[in-house]
């Protein structure tokens, strides 16, 4: 399931493992792109699966015309060795009957790559906050759920709220001293350049 970019498949014996959730206003994949591009993770590899559906698009993370046109696919695997940091992006969705499949595989995959930790980004609508226990069946992996409640619109936000409570705890950057501006978070935190077209493009003038 997981092919490398390179020859060999690199060891991440020790590594904490992040990954969405395919949830509302997909928070989790936003946050993912925050940490990624961030950090300037290189990628190291991707999912070859037949349980989501496929896809092909450029470069998200592009900072120059060079890179640009470098090809993403639908479950690519980036890491950040200094940090022993691996950043798991999902970009698609499940074919329907497939999702426990590629549970499955995805726990296969982690428990041969001898992570010491995961921790899944999700979120969940607003109205749907109670007291419910969240419940897995442990496969004897370290694992952690960060969960945002939020509501469909414009989740940068929530996006940037959800990786600033991770940093808290992994403190993957340096933490600002404490300020009044709310957008001070999000200063250190680097956009993607995909994001110009997280709502695609403007109105054309020509409706007007």
């Amino acid at each position: 399931m997981f092919v490398p970019c390179g020859d060999s498949v690199p060891d991440l014996t020790g590594f904490t493992l992040l990954m969405p959730a395919v949830s509302v206003g997909n928070v989790g994949q936003l946050a993912i792109d925050l940490i990624i591009s961030t950090l300037n993770m290189p990628k190291i590899g991707y999912f070859y699966t037949d349980c989501l559906i496929p896809m092909v698009g450029n470069n998200p993370y592009a900072t120059a015309e060079e890179n640009s046109t470098e090809l993403s696919t639908n479950t690519e695997v980036y890491s950040s060795p200094s940090r022993k940091l691996v950043a798991l992006q999902l970009r698609s969705i499940f074919i329907k009957h497939k999702s426990k499949s590629f549970c499955e595989k995805l726990l296969s995959w982690v428990k041969s790559s001898c992570f010491a930790a995961v921790i899944v980004l999700s979120s969940s609508h607003s109205y749907h906050r109670n007291d419910l226990q969240l419940r897995s069946s442990s496969k004897d992996i370290q694992m952690a759920v960060l969960l945002k409640f939020v509501s469909e619109g414009d989740n940068i936000p929530d996006a940037l709220g959800l990786v600033e409570y991770l940093n808290e705890w992994l403190q993957i950057i340096k933490p600002h001293l404490q300020s009044d501006d709310p957008t001070a978070s999000s200063l250190r935190w680097k956009i993607p350049s995909s994001w110009r077209l997280l709502f695609g493009n403007g109105f054309p003038p020509a409706l007007f």
